[in-house]
């Protein structure tokens, strides 16, 4: 498993990221300060969905972004759906769209002339079944860690992304790929350093597609050397275009807590 911390180039700041794979994606980092940041999430629940838009920019603190409020946003189904997002607070939320396993949506961003686009497919629902806890002996105290259950599909091509939240508050990442464990139950760990005991743990599974996994596979690669909690844009394999960073994402989402004993 790669654990590595890495500074965002969005304002949800996740503190750390792993992978259950060692596939290496080439990230040539690069200023790319100004440049149009997007994050879009479609998910299977009820909406309303959100799509929040920001530049990059170095004197913009992760913390305090620099939003973009004059966009026009759509996102478009396989089935004929159309949404225009309305800015709300800080982002933009669809008002109409419904959502399905197994269909393709579409985001289109108009922003100061220029035209981006993202492709998503949600993945089949895959069923998160519980969470079980592994203690881990070392010289010096028990690590205590968590363990998600759930049972890989047959066909090869399934990502995951879990984000968990424990006593700290901090939120940490972990992908998964069936590269490895194809077809299994998961015995895989969660990326974590560690919780203490009576702590509750609050993890939710993503069900993503290959794009969204190797965008966030490449962030764990990145590790710019920042030392002012400032933003520095780096380039990771984006899925929209016209040379947007960020991505877009339809994917599955459930959650389940555990208490560590």
């Amino acid at each position: 498993m790669r654990n590595k911390k890495y500074l965002a180039i969005f304002g949800a700041v996740f503190s750390l990221l792993g992978c259950t794979d060692e596939r290496i994606i080439d990230l040539p980092l690069k200023d790319l300060s100004g440049t149009i940041v997007i994050e879009g999430n479609v998910t299977d629940k009820n909406g309303p969905y959100q799509v929040k838009i920001t530049r990059s920019d170095k004197a913009t603190t992760m913390l305090n972004p620099k939003p973009v409020t004059n966009a026009v946003v759509v996102i478009t189904d396989n089935h004929g759906q159309s949404d225009v997002l309305k800015y709300d607070e800080g982002v933009y939320k669809t008002t109409t769209l419904t959502t399905h396993y197994g269909d393709v949506y579409t985001l289109s961003v108009t922003a100061d002339g220029n035209v981006y686009k993202a492709v998503s497919k949600m993945p089949e629902y895959v069923e998160f079944t519980d969470l079980k806890q592994k203690d881990i002996p070392n010289e010096y105290y028990i690590e205590k860690k968590v363990i998600p259950i759930f049972t890989d599909p047959d066909v090869k091509g399934n990502y995951y992304l879990f984000k968990s939240i424990g006593y700290s508050g901090i939120k940490e990442i972990t992908l998964f790929s069936d590269y490895s464990g194809n077809g299994q139950v998961n015995n895989r760990m969660l990326n974590s350093s560690g919780y203490s005991k009576n702590s509750k743990v609050k993890v939710e599974m993503q069900c993503i597609d290959e794009a969204v996994y190797n965008y966030f596979k490449a962030l764990s690669q990145a590790d710019p050397n920042n030392s002012g909690g400032t933003i520095i844009p780096v380039n990771p394999p984006s899925n929209i275009s016209n040379g947007a960073l960020g991505y877009f994402s339809a994917h599955t989402t459930t959650e389940k807590e555990i208490i560590i004993q």
